[in-house]
């Protein structure tokens, strides 16, 4: 057993400062987990389309980041983020092909979305980035995959 000081008056035993170290941690290790798990938690879909495939497709100018399913009291929302790739300075020319697919990857609906703001522009020392948000209801019955493809340029015509 460990004896505390003599003449230490109001300072604790060092067997007291250990006990209470075992069963007390820090609260900045306490925090610091806390935002640890938060950030570890993956985005969920809602149940009924959590069987949904989501893909990304990345092109020479934007990186398709992130891809998540949301309904927040409405709409079903196909939402993430872009990044702007390195060296790249003009993100204007640049959209998103959503797509939708059936279980025999015929095309249920193909849409152009635009991201926000168009115009990525660089930021000290952060990654740039924009973010972009699409309605999907009506869902297609049958949906399986949607695949999110950043595209630069106009599309042919057929």
């Amino acid at each position: 057993m460990v004896e505390g000081f003599v003449g230490a008056g109001p300072f604790k035993t060092i067997q007291s400062v250990c006990r209470s170290l075992a069963m007390k941690p820090p609260f900045h290790l306490l925090l610091a987990s806390l935002i640890l798990a938060g950030c570890a938690t993956p985005f969920r879909a809602p149940p009924d389309v959590a069987q949904i495939k989501l893909e990304r497709v990345d092109s020479p100018v934007i990186i398709v980041e992130k891809v998540w399913l949301e309904r927040k009291s409405g709409p079903l929302t196909l939402k993430g983020y872009v990044l702007k790739r390195l060296r790249v300075n003009d993100t204007t020319q640049t959209h998103l092909d959503v797509t939708l697919f059936d279980g025999s990857e015929r095309v249920l609906r193909a849409s152009v979305e635009r991201f926000t703001p168009q115009r990525i522009v660089k930021r000290f020392r952060r990654q740039s980035y924009a973010s972009y948000s699409v309605n999907l209801d009506p869902l297609p019955a049958g949906t399986t995959r949607i695949e999110v493809r950043a595209h630069e340029g106009m599309h042919s015509s057929p």
